[in-house]
């Protein structure tokens, strides 16, 4: 783990990613670490005995709060949350200062051997837009309980931020008209690289039941998602996506029970 590199992007920050400022929504530090294929096991160990270290210390900062992602191409994202830009500063200053709660020697170990797997890191902060999310009246499941989920990028034309808004709107609509079972949530970045960009985060049960459940709602939507579909490909310079799973054993939640 390199989180203690956050550099002072509360200097930089800004909403000019979105047409008009959004009702207030919840803001994330997003930190990704992408590790060599063969290093795997030595950098999920080292981020276990940190994770065991704040729990044995009972760090209760809300700056180490994290909760953890591996995607199928070795990346690992870490998402905390945060009251406000300002907290993007104490975040910095208490990773920095990260051995003076678990020990300057053990610190050190572990980001020295967590350093060694790594190919590249980065961090952005993003928004989710709860304005812009589906959650179904009756969930074929709890999303927040799903291991897995599909995370699809809409890297957006500059200048279209207000119709992928209402885009995204539209598809909530049509979502509660036709009483889809699946949820979706949308995430806006805030900084970052090559903006504007949306993420759409769509939860499963696994790669399979995903795509068996994506299937089944474009056959439940008809023509009305093709529409929708053509309204969101018109606005958008590149679309990625990405197979996520949560990684609870790498996570660490300050005051949660382990």
């Amino acid at each position: 783990m390199k989180r203690f590199s956050l550099t002072a992007l509360a200097l930089v920050f800004s909403l000019c990613t979105f047409a008009a400022e959004p009702p207030k929504q919840q803001l994330f530090v997003l930190y990704q670490e992408t590790v060599n294929p063969s290093m795997v096991t030595q950098y999920e160990g080292a981020t276990r005995d940190l994770v065991g270290a704040f729990a044995e210390k009972k760090a209760a900062s809300p700056s180490f709060s994290m909760t953890a992602f591996m995607t199928t191409d070795m990346r690992y994202m870490y998402l905390t949350p945060i009251s406000g830009y300002a907290q993007i500063d104490a975040i910095h200053k208490e990773w920095m200062n990260g051995g003076d709660v678990i020990g300057k020697d053990r610190f050190a170990d572990i980001m020295k051997r967590s350093a060694a797997t790594m190919t590249s890191y980065d961090e952005a902060v993003v928004m989710r837009r709860g304005d812009l999310s589906y959650e179904p009246e009756n969930p074929r499941f709890k999303m927040a309980d799903e291991p897995f989920a599909r995370l699809d990028y809409y890297f957006l034309r500059p200048g279209t931020e207000a119709q992928a808004e209402q885009v995204a709107r539209d598809y909530v609509a049509l979502f509660r008209e036709k009483k889809i079972p699946d949820g979706f949530t949308i995430y806006m970045a805030v900084t970052g690289h090559d903006l504007p960009l949306l993420v759409a985060v769509i939860p499963a049960k696994s790669p399979a039941d995903f795509a068996a459940t994506d299937e089944k709602t474009a056959a439940a939507l008809g023509d009305a998602l093709r529409v929708l579909q053509g309204r969101a490909l018109a606005i958008t310079r590149r679309i990625e996506h990405q197979d996520t799973w949560i990684r609870p054993d790498l996570s660490y939640l300050p005051g949660a029970a382990k």
